[in-house]
């Protein structure tokens, strides 16, 4: 059984599959690029996925990439290169409803009134942008959605809250992609 949610450290893991991608031919640094991350297989910790994909169904405007950023963790600076923004979306353990959505910049995530718990990821999120930016690969701005999570065990379908947020989750990152 996974671990409590409320126990485990804000950070990504790494992925194991090439993540499908939309708009590749952008050109360098005219991009925002969106990456849902998570794990399908533990219910609510697999969101950032089930955006994403929601996400490739539509049509994207001249400049916007989507990915699956699945469990990856440092890799995501390869993701990075060429972007202007880039759009993290994840579970994170706010104490808040379940499927409440919330916008984040790594700014107010240091911040010790703003503490949340992102997903049960191996590498935290916050140590890869600062690698990012130790290594002038970090683009200019980044913004995180973040979802509160009901449930995380195992199971392959997000608990009915977090179905339910979906719209709101599109919405939001649609928000900063206009």
């Amino acid at each position: 059984m996974p671990p409590a949610l409320s126990s485990l450290p804000f950070s990504l893991r790494v992925m194991s599959h090439q993540p499908q991608s939309h708009h590749r031919e952008n050109p360098p640094g005219a991009r925002i690029l969106v990456i849902g991350v998570g794990n399908l297989l533990l219910k609510d910790e697999g969101l950032g996925i089930h955006v994403v994909r929601e996400l490739q169904k539509k049509e994207f405007p001249p400049g916007v990439e989507a990915i699956e950023g699945g469990l990856t963790g440092i890799s995501l600076i390869d993701f990075f290169q060429g972007s202007r923004k880039v759009v993290l979306i994840d579970a994170a353990d706010m104490n808040l409803a379940p499927g409440t959505v919330v916008r984040f910049t790594p700014e107010e995530i240091r911040s010790p009134s703003r503490n949340p718990k992102f997903s049960a990821h191996d590498l935290g999120l916050l140590e890869v942008l600062e690698l990012a930016k130790a290594l002038g690969q970090c683009p200019p701005e980044v913004v995180i959605i973040g979802v509160q999570p009901k449930e995380i065990s195992w199971g392959t379908d997000l608990t009915p809250e977090l179905r339910a947020s979906l719209p709101r989750v599109l919405k939001a990152v649609l928000k900063e992609i206009d």
